[in-house]
Parts: structure tokens; C-alpha cells; sequence
């Protein structure tokens, strides 16, 4: 017997270890499902619940919280809760339990579910760097916080035609392809991270959530190094094709003329507003969440400044052997609307400077 008990336990940590974890994919409330209301369940104050239609290949999954009812519906799982729940305990045979928080579902809705194997890419990814010095060595001692948004991959027509007011560096236009995900910065790089990472701060209108500015496109490849040994992140600037898909708002695109808007006043500060740079996520976001890609500074791509070519193209990159580099989105100080298109390119020396010029920050998706 004792010889059976000590195999047995021998087993435990072998079971533990080969158990698989549970991610939830999706959690959405569905307003035009009105399941909750018709299969009413009420709670054991008479109130209706809400209901949460779980989606999972969980083998004998049970559910805890504050659970009224639940039922297996062939697959899809219905688990009535009470109003004001915020969380959902998931166990079952052939996974590790997992916990899932959500905003407080509400009596008569009915919320969907859905739980796989694989980690889901998280949309925004929120970094928080370590209180330090700032410039000069010991100015300030705050985190600084900054978020990456993430962009799908997907197809779009890069350029403007001629009779849509494009230049002819604009054209042609032409299909490309950004076949992997990445995420870019929700603002461009601001004074009071570039402080963090340099230890000064080179730009002509102060302001710690103002875009950094006054800085050359070497400058910020040196930012771009430092801030990757700092974070363990490889961190770098957005090729020119990646930069217009995101302005133009990616897959969730609305095809405005600006980058989230047909009206400037929306979403850019550029001549007719503004006087200097202003501090980011003043205006209006785009598609994408994505602030301050029309107007406010230039920002630098990778690129070097090329022609397009005629055919399609996937994730091009121009690597022409020049020291000019392509900027893009227009500024304060543009003096058009013009430059503010989404489609609108120009050219910069790599070792230029100057007060309308930024940069915003680009990743590859984390490998799992």
C-alpha cells in the first residue's frame, strides 16, 4: 500500500505539469442578443440576471462566481450571473482554472465569451519604465508611462491619385501588403520619455507631454538603442508603408482624408490653430486610437526616400543608398492642409534638426 500511496504522488506534479492553459480570446456584451431577456433566469432576489454565453473545448468546464444557472447548450455554455458581476472562475478536466475580470454586466444583457489555447495579442500594451533621474541627472524621480497600440495586419492602397489632390511622388498608387502585426506608438515620443531615456531635452517649446522635437533621424536611432537596452524590447522607427496604413487606420479604415478625419480641425494642429507644438491627445483619435498623425510634428520613417513601384508590393521597405529620410503627417507649423493627408510624403536629411520634427515609436508583436 505504501509502495501504490508514493507512486501515486509521483503522479500529482506529472498531471500539474501537463495541464494546459486557458486563455480568453474574447469577451464582448452583444446588444442585438436578446437570449437573456426571452430565457430569462432571475436571482434569488427575483432580478434578472445577465447572460454569458461561454465558447470553449474545455472538457467538463464548471463555472464559479456568482453564478444562478448555467447549461450546456452542445458546446456553447450558458451561465446566468447576477447584475454588478465583474469576474468569471473557469475549471475544467483538461485545463488550468482561469480567471477572467470584465466591466459589471448589467440584468437582461447577454455577453459572449470566448476561451482558446493560444495567448490572444493584447490590443494595447501598456509600459510603465522605473522611476529614475531625469535630465541632468535627478530633475525629476516619476515613472513614465507610455502606450503601443497594435495594428492587424492586412492590404491597402498606398498613395493618393491625381484627382484626389496627390503630388506625383504619391504615385502610382498600389497595393501593399503589411503581412505581420505590430504595434506603434499611441502618440509620437514625448519630451518627458525622451528625457528618461537621453538625460536632456533638446526641444525649442518645453512641455514634458509635448512631442520631443528638434532632434535628426540619428537621434532618435541612438534613443531607439538606449530605450531597447533599458526595456529589453526592440523598439524602432516605422517604415514608410507601415507608418500610412496606421494613419490611414489600418483595417478599421473610414478612408479619410486626414488620419481620422475629412475635417483638419478634428485631429491635427498645424498653422490655422496652433502657434507651437501642442501636448498629445489634445485632438481627436483616429481609426486606431492613434493620436496627433495629421499635424503637430513631422515624424520620421525608416525609409530612405524613393520612388513607389508599380507593382504590388509586401512590406517594402526603401533602402536606397541616400542619407535622406522620409517624413510624414505635416505639423504645426504646415502652412497647407495639404501636407496633413494621410498619403503626403517629404523628404529629410538624416543629420537635420529642427522644431516641427518628431518621431513615433514602432514594435514587433512580442513573440509567445
Amino acid at each position: 500500500m505504501k509502495k501504490l500511496i508514493a507512486f501515486i504522488l509521483t503522479l500529482i506534479p506529472l498531471c500539474t505539469i501537463s495541464a494546459q492553459e486557458l486563455f480568453v480570446c474574447d469577451f464582448k456584451h452583444v446588444p442585438d442578443d436578446v437570449s437573456a431577456a426571452i430565457y430569462q433566469v432571475k436571482d434569488a432576489n427575483g432580478d434578472p440576471c445577465a447572460l454569458i454565453k461561454v465558447g470553449t473545448t474545455a472538457t467538463n468546464p464548471s463555472f464559479e462566481g456568482n453564478i444562478v444557472a448555467s447549461e450546456d447548450k452542445g458546446g456553447e455554455y450558458w451561465v446566468y450571473v447576477t447584475a454588478e458581476t465583474f469576474y468569471l472562475t473557469i475549471k475544467s478536466d483538461n485545463y488550468l482554472p482561469v480567471k477572467y475580470e470584465f466591466e459589471p454586466v448589467q440584468s437582461n444583457n447577454t455577453y459572449e465569451m470566448r476561451l482558446c489555447e493560444d495567448k490572444p495579442i493584447e490590443p494595447i500594451m501598456k509600459i510603465e519604465l522605473e522611476p529614475r533621474g531625469g535630465v541632468k541627472g535627478g530633475k525629476k524621480n516619476l515613472p513614465v508611462k507610455f502606450n503601443m497600440i497594435l495594428v492587424k495586419n492586412g492590404m491597402f492602397k498606398m498613395g493618393t491619385p491625381k484627382e484626389q489632390g496627390g503630388d506625383d511622388d504619391e504615385r502610382p498608387v498600389h497595393w501593399v501588403t503589411i503581412s505581420q502585426d505590430f504595434y506603434i506608438g499611441e502618440t509620437e515620443v514625448t519630451q518627458d520619455l525622451w528625457e528618461y531615456v537621453m538625460y536632456e531635452n533638446p526641444s525649442a517649446s518645453i512641455n514634458p507631454q509635448k512631442p520631443v522635437e528638434n532632434i535628426t533621424w540619428l537621434d532618435c536611432q541612438e534613443f531607439i538603442k538606449r530605450l531597447n537596452s533599458i526595456t529589453g524590447y526592440n523598439f524602432r522607427l516605422p517604415t514608410e508603408a507601415e507608418w500610412e496604413y496606421a494613419a490611414r487606420g489600418g483595417n478599421n479604415s473610414n478612408k479619410t482624408r486626414y488620419s481620422g478625419s475629412n475635417n483638419p480641425e478634428d485631429v491635427a494642429w498645424y498653422y490655422k490653430n496652433c502657434n507651437s507644438t501642442q501636448v498629445v491627445k489634445t485632438k481627436k483619435p483616429n481609426e486606431l486610437g492613434l493620436y496627433d498623425m495629421s499635424g503637430n510634428v513631422w515624424e520620421f520613417c525608416f525609409d530612405n526616400k524613393g520612388k513607389y513601384k508599380k507593382e504590388d508590393v509586401t512590406d517594402p521597405v526603401c533602402a536606397e543608398s541616400s542619407k535622406v529620410r522620409v517624413r510624414r503627417g505635416g505639423s504645426w507649423e504646415s502652412e497647407t492642409v495639404d501636407q496633413l493627408r494621410t498619403g503626403y510624403r517629404r523628404r529629410i536629411e538624416q543629420d537635420i534638426a529642427h522644431k516641427n520634427m518628431g518621431f513615433r515609436l514602432v514594435m514587433d508583436v512580442p513573440s509567445k
